[in-house]
C-alpha cells in the first residue's frame, strides 16, 4: 500500500464527489464526477455496466481520481494508478458507496434491471496539496 499523509486519507474518507479520469479511445481524458469509497488502500467506484468509464477502464487500465478537500478548497488529493473492473451482482459496492453519502441503500439510483460493476483504482502515485 502506498504511504499517504493523514490529511490525504481524511479527505478520501469524506462524503465528497471526486473526478475520475480515464483516457478515451481518442486519447482525450474522459472525466466524470463519481462517488467512491476508500477501502484497503484502493478507490472503489460503482457504475452501471456499459457506461463509458466502464469501457475506458477495461481498455486503458490506468486512470486518476482527484478530490478537493471540503474543508479547504485549496487542498486536494490526486491518485494515479491502475484500474480493474469487478462485478457487483448483489449491489454491495453500490450500497457501500451511497451509504457513505447518507443514503440507506442504492435502490433509488437504479432501474429494476440495472447491472452494476465496480472500477477499482490501485494508486501508484499520490499528488496534491494536502
Amino acid at each position: 500500500m502506498l504511504a499517504m499523509k493523514d490529511n490525504a486519507v481524511r479527505i478520501l474518507a469524506e462524503p465528497v464527489t471526486a473526478t475520475l479520469s480515464i483516457a478515451g479511445a481518442d486519447g482525450y481524458a474522459h472525466s466524470t464526477p463519481v462517488w467512491f469509497v476508500w477501502r484497503d488502500g484502493k478507490v472503489w467506484v460503482s457504475t452501471h455496466a456499459g457506461r463509458q468509464k466502464h469501457v475506458d477502464a477495461l481498455r486503458s487500465g490506468k486512470g486518476s481520481l482527484s478530490v478537493i478537500d471540503p474543508t479547504n478548497s485549496s487542498h486536494y488529493v490526486e491518485l494515479r494508478g491502475s484500474l480493474h473492473v469487478v462485478d457487483d451482482p448483489n449491489m454491495e459496492l453500490r450500497d457501500e458507496v451511497v451509504r457513505k453519502h447518507g443514503h440507506a441503500d442504492g435502490k433509488a439510483f437504479d432501474p429494476a434491471n440495472a447491472v452494476r460493476i465496480g472500477i477499482v483504482l490501485t494508486p501508484e502515485r499520490v499528488l496534491g496539496r494536502h
